[in-house]
């Protein structure tokens, strides 16, 4: 499989962009950078410094309705924005992840060939380690929690039933620990001086 190199188009990180779609300005509007900066947890300083605008911009468009009535929505968008933002990086990583496995298991066959030389590229010290610890990752209970995880289950992965379903895989550890302490007993003769 060929190297793939990722170009980003646009200055502005894929986050902010995410965040533009929410709101209701023109993605060039310094408004909608400000909003798609403070909700990507920004504070209003910090979005202000970003874009190079002093905070006298800020105060003039608290005065506008629309400005203002998004501006008390803000903890809403964040959550709404935050959830967004933690599913995509995680379905980003994961695929990347499961890239780099592919290209170690190629390897290990023996069928990732050398363009230049046309023959098998040779496993490294550090792929033969990561190729054992993958191995561990694609068992059928990972397979289920991935389903469970990737199927949007409006209730959310639950742990708890998982765990309850596959009592053969999981083991389950209770370690108990008491601590106990010794007052010092005093000598008959210094409980005497003390009376």
């Amino acid at each position: 499989m060929p190297d793939i190199d990722i170009v980003q188009t646009s200055s502005q990180p894929k986050e902010v962009s995410i965040a533009s779609v929410l709101i209701p300005y023109a993605l060039n509007d310094d408004r909608c950078k400000y909003f798609s900066w403070v909700c990507c947890g920004l504070s209003d300083e910090e979005a202000l410094f970003v874009l190079g605008l002093p905070y006298s911009w800020l105060e003039l468009q608290r005065c506008d309705e629309k400005f203002h009535e998004l501006e008390s929505r803000l903890p809403e968008l964040r959550k709404e924005l935050g959830q967004e933002y933690a599913e995509i990086d995680f379905y980003r990583n994961f695929r990347l992840v499961l890239e780099k496995d592919y290209r170690i298991i190629r390897k290990s066959l023996g069928i990732d060939i050398d363009a230049e030389t046309g023959e098998a590229r040779e496993m490294t010290l550090l792929d033969h380690s990561y190729l054992l610890k993958m191995r561990s990752a694609y068992t059928p209970q990972q397979l289920m929690l991935l389903k469970s995880v990737a199927s949007g289950n409006q209730d959310g992965f639950n742990f708890s039933a998982w765990v309850s379903q596959n009592k053969d895989i999981v083991q389950v550890k209770r370690v108990d620990t008491v601590t106990m302490s010794r007052e010092r007993c005093l000598p008959e003769e210094e409980i005497q001086q003390e009376l």
